[in-house]
């Protein structure tokens, strides 16, 4: 099914519909996503989460080639809603803050000259260890081992766990990140990766070392102004739950609370955690003072697109350059949406 939709993108690029496209949604704003950029192997670990350099300088050469006017979130969002935005304009957003974007991203994007935003989550900014969940998950993945003896892990009840049985290593998987989120404090998640990196035979001080899953440190994000690269809310421990309003409004008090201690710069900008939003919240973030908020839905936005509801197109390893191209020129959107960023 992909082949064929790759195929159909192919000979209308052939034809002019891309070029076609782009002009009849160049009043529309395009909001890109990226998360983090490949240090190592990554983007095999979780293509739909993370790129290689190599695809996304050919990202930015698109960019550059399509003529798209790239500006700052703040002021894309500014222009969206006084109908001032320039034809073909594209704003650049990272969700997380991932260490890769110091290392990797930003002097991509500085060497175009492109401004771009990161919606920072805090927490682990704040403990500077790789992200438990994923790290959990990567030393699984990396391991070739068949098998793994838990005679004295207390996140299972299992003596042994057949690696080569999908089922019972993704139990596994999940018995540990469940019982390292819910029970335990943050050293001893790290004394479970420590211990998780011995009995999986992935060292787990390499990946520490490599900083392959971790975020930015607080000098990080400072040096990021220079790359004229942003910095804006994400919660400051990935959630934002939408069954309590004081729980969501802690998540972003304590994000705002933490990037004031490393960045001059008012934070107003917002972005879903996973994606996940209800409509009930956006009161709670005008209460808040957040000027907008972006999502995980696809298509481009105009004036007429709820400010909480900004809809942006997620890029990474497993998106055909083809796929990239249809999206950035509105294609994608007239064939499959129509003019979207209606309101919701």
């Amino acid at each position: 099914m992909r082949n064929l939709k790759l195929l159909v993108f192919f000979l209308c690029k052939l034809a002019g519909l891309f070029h076609l496209a782009q002009w009849i949604t160049r009043d529309r704003l395009r909001i890109l996503c990226y998360h983090g950029f490949a240090l190592s192997d990554e983007a095999e670990f979780r293509p739909k989460l993370f790129i290689t350099v190599k695809q996304f300088e050919q990202r930015l050469a698109t960019i550059r080639r399509y003529r798209l006017n790239v500006l700052p979130l703040d002021e894309a969002i500014h222009r969206l809603y006084s109908h001032s935005l320039p034809d073909n304009s594209a704003s650049i957003t990272i969700d997380d803050g991932f260490h890769s974007v110091y290392r990797l991203a930003a002097p991509c994007l500085h060497a175009q000259g492109l401004p771009a935003t990161v919606y920072v989550t805090t927490y682990y900014v704040e403990n500077p260890h790789p992200i438990f969940r994923l790290v959990v998950q990567y030393m699984f993945w990396k391991t070739r081992k068949r098998q793994l003896l838990l005679k004295h892990a207390p996140w299972s009840t299992h003596d042994a766990v057949d690696l080569s049985n999908p089922e019972e290593r993704e139990k596994a998987v999940w018995d540990c990140i469940n019982f390292g989120e819910r029970e335990c404090t943050e050293e001893i998640r790290h004394a479970i990766c420590e211990q998780l990196g011995t009995l999986l035979e992935t060292p787990y001080e390499d990946i520490v070392r490599q900083k392959l899953l971790h975020l930015m440190s607080p000098d990080e994000l400072r040096a990021l102004k220079d790359a004229n690269i942003g910095i804006e809310l994400h919660t400051h421990r990935h959630t934002f739950p939408s069954d309590s309003r004081s729980l969501a409004e802690r998540e972003i008090t304590d994000n705002r609370a933490a990037l004031k201690r490393w960045i001059t710069a008012e934070c107003r900008h917002f972005c879903y955690p996973s994606g996940l939003w209800d409509k009930q919240q956006w009161v709670w973030l005008d209460s808040m003072r957040i000027k907008s908020s972006t999502t995980c839905m696809p298509g481009l936005n105009s004036p007429k697109t709820p400010r909480h509801a900004l809809r942006r197109f997620l890029d990474s390893e497993d998106v055909h350059q083809l796929e990239f191209e249809a999206a950035i020129t509105g294609f994608t959107d007239l064939l499959f949406h129509g003019r979207s960023g209606d309101p919701i």
